[in-house]
């Protein structure tokens, strides 16, 4: 490994080690401290709240942070008599004092489980220096499998023992270096594998973190090399590296955010929401929740921050002629992405609910299959699997660009529900104290026909349809692709008319952070092999030089690029290969026509 990376490495499993000790009281630096706060804590049971005093290690009492506890079931179960942390919530370490909305004053942020006021069991932390270590953890230190991702951008999945990898392990550098092997004591140990940026793989034996006999092959031979003057001949190219990384730091202001990870052959750069992976890709249920696609200010471009990061691997000053991105290619992202809107109110019969298409391409010749189930989530909220159901029907729904609305009062006259009378009957009720009565005189008037065990609710009837959207979408190259994407929506059957409930009023969102010192970099679509300089100001020779791009594009997009160092001696180094998923719906700005010609129940509460 070269000094630099193995520098980078070795200090971040260092700080690794230091926090681990810390967060659990040990005998380290900084051996950490309790504190206390008093929380207005949310009791489920009671539908109450009550201040309470909480305590939690803190592992950074120097730093002088507050902190606020969330319980993941929004009940005060994991808090203990005497106020200590346990259980399943959300940590999170912020400057004393400041405003709780204020995301730039986070210090850290712990999901998962807790117990005694440490880390114990499975869990996520993220630091503000753009530190994330996630795993398993015992009083505060990562035991077993686990991933750490450094300051630098380095990033160890493997075995860890009292917070340190020790075991089998596989190690993804920035610069795009990839090492698997075995790990003692953070360091590397004994026989191991390792892929350099350009693709040459080589076997070599380490001892307390040095190689051995070296077998590590001539630059030449990992293709990243180039230019007029040959690394070989004396070229300084051949002392440099380029990482090519997400800039953590802006990114976690940023609520359009993403993630870089070192594969085999590129860098991929991707969102790190998975409903919006799940969008792109079009592996996760269809639902209101779908791709983020109302949550983020999209008009403002939602960029990704990302770092180009050169230096040379032994500290000394070369010359620099330029930097650039060569981009190879890009091309638009045409699959539909899809959320769903239930109908629901207005009047008690509402069969029907709507697809709205936030990609950049068309939905074709689309059908749906569904079953009806009835109500599908156990007392405590969570969702029932495999719950019994009405046998399958289907129905074409054609093709749409924006989206569609849905009716299935056919395939409920199918079923034998009479919809006729749902359309025509109404119901009311005295009061909630008696509204199994009233409910039964809906059943005793509307045939449900096959559907009858699968209707479900209290004031207002529904069934569940459960079923997949299936359609064909096409690039910009006639490609031709077949996709299958699940869905459920509820299906209001009987509005029982009760008196109205009061209203909550939310929350509105947020944007993309400021980043002044930024190149905005705007990547078109369809014009492959391009060039984007990126200005290097002031004097060139240097041992270092980073540069901070604020990457965007019109539209969901996929970008293949390098970035290229060129030096005054004509020698050039080239990154490990990019591949940024730039993720940015199109608006729908799709209204549905199903909406009744007159209401008669009062707005939802």
């Amino acid at each position: 490994m070269k000094p630099s990376v193995l520098i980078g490495f070795v200090s971040g499993l260092s700080l690794l080690a230091a926090i681990a000790v810390a967060a659990a009281g040990g005998t380290g630096v900084k051996a950490g401290a309790w504190a206390e706060r008093v929380q207005v804590i949310y009791l489920g049971e009671t539908r109450s709240v009550v201040r309470k005093t909480v305590r939690v290690w803190d592992p950074h009492p120097e730093k002088n942070l507050d902190f606020i506890w969330e319980p993941a079931s929004g009940a005060d179960a994991g808090i203990a008599t005497d106020g200590t942390i346990n259980g399943k919530g959300k940590l999170v370490w912020r400057v004393r004092g400041s405003a709780s909305y204020d995301p730039k004053t986070i210090y850290s942020v712990y999901e998962g489980e807790m117990r005694n006021g440490r880390l114990n069991g499975k869990g996520r932390l993220e630091v503000r220096s753009g530190e994330m270590f996630e795993g398993e953890w015992v009083d505060g230190l990562l035991e077993g499998k686990g991933v750490h991702v450094n300051i630098a951008g380095d990033r160890y999945e493997g075995a860890f023992s009292a917070g340190v990898p020790n075991g089998e392990g596989r190690y993804l550098s920035r610069t795009g270096e990839i090492f698997e092997g075995t790990f003692e004591g953070g360091l590397r140990q004994g026989k191991g594998k390792t892929r350099l940026a350009g693709g040459t793989v080589y076997e070599s034996q380490w001892d307390k973190g040095k190689e051995i006999a070296p077998t590590r092959p001539d630059v030449l031979a990992d293709a990243m090399v180039g230019g007029l003057l040959k690394a070989q001949a004396g070229g300084d190219a051949d002392k440099l590296e380029i990482a090519i990384v997400v800039d953590d730091r802006m990114n976690q202001q940023s609520d359009m955010q993403y993630q870089h990870v070192v594969r085999d052959e590129d860098i991929a750069i991707y969102p790190t929401d998975p409903g919006m992976i799940a969008a792109w890709e079009g592996t996760g249920p269809i639902d209101a929740y779908s791709g983020g696609f109302t949550s983020i200010d999209w008009q403002s471009g939602a960029p990704a921050f990302v770092q180009v990061d050169v230096g040379t691997t032994d500290g000394t000053r070369v010359k620099f002629d330029k930097l650039e991105l060569q981009v190879q290619s890009n091309q638009a992202y045409r699959k539909p992405m899809l959320s769903l809107e239930g109908h629901r109110g207005c009047v008690g019969f509402r069969p029907t609910f709507t697809f709205k298409n936030n990609g950049w391409g068309d939905v074709k010749d689309a059908s749906i299959s569904v079953q009806f189930i009835g109500e599908n989530y156990d007392q405590d909220g969570n969702p029932i699997e495999n719950p019994p159901a009405s046998r399958t029907f289907s129905k074409s729904v054609g093709s749409f660009g924006n989206g569609a609305d849905i009716y299935v009062d056919d395939l409920l006259q199918q079923a034998g529900v009479d919809t006729a009378k749902l359309a025509s009957e109404r119901f009311s009720c005295e009061s909630m104290d008696v509204i199994d009565g009233c409910k039964s005189q809906v059943f005793s008037a509307i045939n449900f026909g096959e559907l009858t065990d699968f209707v479900w609710g209290s004031d207002r009837l529904w069934t569940t349809a459960k079923g997949a959207l299936n359609y064909s979408w096409s690039d910009d190259y006639g490609n031709t692709y077949q996709q299958s994407e699940p869905f459920q929506v509820d299906i209001q059957l009987v509005a029982i008319e009760l008196p109205p409930m009061a209203a909550e009023s939310g929350d509105g969102f947020g944007g993309s952070p400021e980043a002044i010192r930024y190149q905005d970099v705007d990547l078109p679509i369809n014009q492959p092999n391009y060039v984007v300089d990126l200005p290097m100001r002031g004097n060139k020779n240097l041992a270092r030089y980073v540069a901070r791009l604020k990457l965007h594009s019109e539209m969901s997009s996929l970008h293949q690029f390098q970035a290229v160092a060129k030096l005054a001696d004509g020698s050039e180094r080239r990154s490990k290969p990019v591949s940024f998923f730039y993720y940015r719906p199109k608006p729908s700005d799709f209204v549905t026509s199903a909406t009744p010609a007159a209401c008669y129940l009062r707005p939802d509460p």
